[in-house]
């Protein structure tokens, strides 16, 4: 009996060692098992960090995508902006253009009829200022450039504008009847005048006329007109004085 029973039992044993893997061969096995279970979770986190930062990466680009879309469309709308202006400010032009030339086209047509006046105007002015004004007609008369031509007859009208207010005295000479006499001149404005000889025998007034400007010998006041005259020169006011004029003046 004894010799069967331990006979059972060392066959079971061997049973056991036959059907039952080594324990280090299951402790190896586990740490297989183990590190690639770490691996894994390791790969895992990897992944999870390396989309997250991915992800923020990406929100920043399509946040820096968003505002560069923002910005280029705001350009967009400005530079549409200056394209309406720019055209508005073509069109202004063109229209100032436009009107500018019909000025100047009309201004053409009229110059004729305007310079005719302006010689009209100068014969009808003292001696003086016609001589003096003479440079200006010359240039008109010589068909300068529109721009030349236009201060010319700005000058002459402020020179006939200005000479109208003032009270002017010249020397030199003047014709008479046909006969030239060296005179002091005394010019109110550009319609009233008054001559005297230096020895005083001879005296008169000046005015415009529809032949041009005349002078008119007077009989009398001739110590009013010389007083006057000197009053002038002196710059300083007198006494009242009765003067002599041609009602008929223009």
């Amino acid at each position: 009996m004894k010799t069967f029973t331990h006979g059972y039992a060392y066959l079971f044993g061997c049973t056991l060692c036959v059907a039952m893997p080594s324990w280090g061969q299951a402790t190896a096995n586990l740490d297989e098992l183990t590190a690639q279970w770490l691996a894994l979770d390791k790969s895992t986190q990897k992944l999870k960090s390396d989309w997250q930062l991915e992800k923020q990466q990406l929100k920043l680009r399509i946040g820096l995508l968003t505002q560069e879309n923002s910005q280029l469309s705001a350009q967009i709308k400005q530079d549409q902006h200056n394209q309406d202006e720019v055209s508005q400010q073509r069109q202004a032009l063109l229209n100032a253009q436009t009107d500018i030339e019909q000025v100047v086209d009309a201004y053409r047509l009229a110059f004729p009829s305007m310079l005719s006046r302006i010689q009209q105007l100068l014969a009808g002015l003292p001696p003086y200022l016609e001589h003096q004004l003479a440079d200006d007609l010359n240039k008109l008369n010589e068909k300068s450039e529109l721009t030349a031509q236009y201060q010319g007859i700005a000058n002459i009208a402020k020179q006939v504008a200005k000479a109208e207010n003032l009270i002017v005295v010249k020397q030199g000479m003047i014709t008479l009847n046909g006969t030239p006499l060296l005179t002091e001149q005394l010019y109110l404005g550009h319609r009233h005048a008054w001559f005297i000889t230096q020895d005083n025998a001879t005296a008169g007034i000046g005015y415009p006329s529809a032949d041009g400007w005349q002078w008119q010998p007077v009989d009398a006041e001739h110590d009013s007109i010389r007083q006057a005259i000197i009053s002038a020169k002196n710059q300083v006011p007198g006494e009242l004085l009765h003067l002599p004029v041609n009602l008929g003046a223009k």
